[in-house]
């Protein structure tokens, strides 16, 4: 019986997923309070418009930078963030659809007319992990 069992377990943990660090550092936090909503998609979802595939909400306690941590399966990936100041769960807009809250993208894309498309905020996440920063527009 005993004998069973290590194979069993060493089976088991070699079919484990392997997960990598992505740490992104979120600058220009001009104020405390309310949320940040870190959104995390892979390529295929509508970036931005449906449900991302990894997210975190993180209370903004202090200006300045807050740094949100993910372990994630290493693959190509592109992020969104804003801070929500009124807890509405909802980035709110003015009449012209342009954001009324910071908001952010990987690879600090600055929309101009329209949002961005996923290639132009993706990045590569190796299992070494990557560290990434994204400076609030506001």
């Amino acid at each position: 019986m005993f004998s069973l069992l290590i194979p069993l377990s060493l089976i088991l943990t070699m079919h484990e997923p392997v997960q990598a660090s992505l740490s992104i550092e979120i600058t220009n936090v001009r104020s405390s309070g309310g949320t940040l909503r870190v959104a995390l998609y892979k390529p295929g979802a509508k970036f931005g418009k449906s449900q991302p595939d990894f997210y975190k909400n993180t209370p903004v306690k202090q200006s300045g930078k807050i740094v949100v941590d993910f372990e994630v399966p290493p693959g190509r990936y592109a992020v969104a963030v804003y801070h929500d100041l009124n807890d509405n769960n909802k980035l709110d807009k003015n009449l012209v659809g342009y954001p009324k809250e910071p908001f952010g993208f990987s690879n600090n894309y600055r929309p101009v007319v329209s949002g961005p498309d996923f290639q132009d905020c993706a990045f590569e996440l190796t299992n070494q992990g990557k560290s990434i920063s994204i400076k609030l527009i506001d």
